[in-house]
């Protein structure tokens, strides 16, 4: 998904040539990001494919960020409302997104000739009629960009990165009030922690209505249709999940992936308020049973999008630190 907005959580917590310098990956070798063929007479960009989901998901293990935009699970899940398009460059790729009225373009920080692609890209979004360019990074040196971008720092977008062993074992005295709401949900309920599967996903699906429900549909604009497709991505793209019940009840759920081997990404989390200590109990518990799969470093949390609740709420799990966001804009 193209991560712009953080579409994923509730409020709880004309005909143009191919540059020289993009080419298409081989289609018979979906996984070899090194082996190139020249497209001379197609859009620059098209429109995000199961292939294209396929090589992110190889290429993202060689990111060095630890931040959630290029996780293939995420963006799956996001497609249809993000229209996210792909062109490779270099042996990478960028992405072309929808945020509201305006087109972001994404790029990783390992991108080579960077000044060049910027180039490329302000001619061709000329081409579409645009009077200004976007390019929306993550910790990426701002020196990199000409003098004409301006940056706008985006802090209702950065990511929350926590050190795996803090969530898996919340212990020390900043998580003595975690610890104590989980040792009152687990004194209080008859519980159970299922991962997820095909046995349970309806089970997911009723919590997130209930959820929605009992907070006066705060929802975001697809984010239900979104979970959906987590649950039932059709291939894999390294996600996990787990479901929490309190007598015989989903009281809560986290979804993951697994993007590298140092991290764990948390793409969608509920809790059901009325069942008290939820909350914490499935930050810990999916934590520790994630680790248990594929033992990382880091969990991305991801972003707060400016809602100071759920601000609070990250900030009192206490990060490793903020993965800065910046907004970079150039007039046309």
């Amino acid at each position: 998904m193209c991560i712009i907005s953080a579409h994923h959580r509730g409020r709880d917590e004309g005909d143009h040539r191919a540059y020289r310098f993009f080419s298409y990956p081989r289609r018979d070798t979906p996984y070899c990001v090194d082996c190139w063929m020249w497209k001379e007479e197609s859009a620059l960009f098209h429109d995000l494919k199961d292939h294209d989901l396929h090589i992110l998901y190889g290429l993202q293990k060689k990111l060095h960020v630890f931040s959630s935009e290029y996780d293939a699970l995420r963006l799956f899940a996001w497609l249809p409302l993000d229209a996210t398009q792909i062109a490779y460059w270099r042996n990478w790729f960028v992405l072309r997104c929808h945020s509201g009225d305006q087109i972001w373009y994404l790029a990783p920080n390992e991108t080579e000739d960077f000044q060049t692609l910027l180039s490329e890209l302000e001619q061709y979004e000329r081409q579409q009629g645009a009077t200004r360019l976007y390019f929306y990074t993550a910790e990426r040196d701002l020196s990199a960009f000409p003098a004409e971008y301006a940056a706008t720092d985006r802090r209702d977008l950065y990511d929350y990165l926590y050190r795996a062993q803090d969530l898996v074992s919340m212990q020390g005295r900043a998580y003595a009030a975690k610890r104590n709401q989980i040792a009152q949900f687990k004194r209080k309920y008859q519980w159970r922690f299922e991962p997820i599967s095909p046995a349970n996903t309806d089970a997911v699906l009723l919590l997130t209505d209930q959820w929605d429900a009992q907070h006066n549909g705060a929802m975001l604009p697809y984010e239900r249709t979104a979970v959906e497709r987590m649950l039932h991505a059709p291939d894999e793209f390294g996600q996990s999940g787990g479901l929490l019940f309190a007598d015989d009840q989903p009281a809560a759920f986290a979804i993951g992936s697994h993007t590298r081997a140092a991290l764990l990404d948390v793409l969608a989390e509920k809790a059901l308020p009325q069942f008290i200590g939820a909350y914490s109990a499935i930050i810990q518990m999916y934590s520790e049973y994630a680790y248990s799969l594929h033992p990382f470093e880091f969990i991305n949390r991801e972003e707060d999008m400016g809602l100071e609740n759920l601000r609070n709420a990250k900030l009192q799990l206490k990060p490793d630190r903020l993965i800065v966001k910046t907004l970079m804009s150039k007039l046309l």
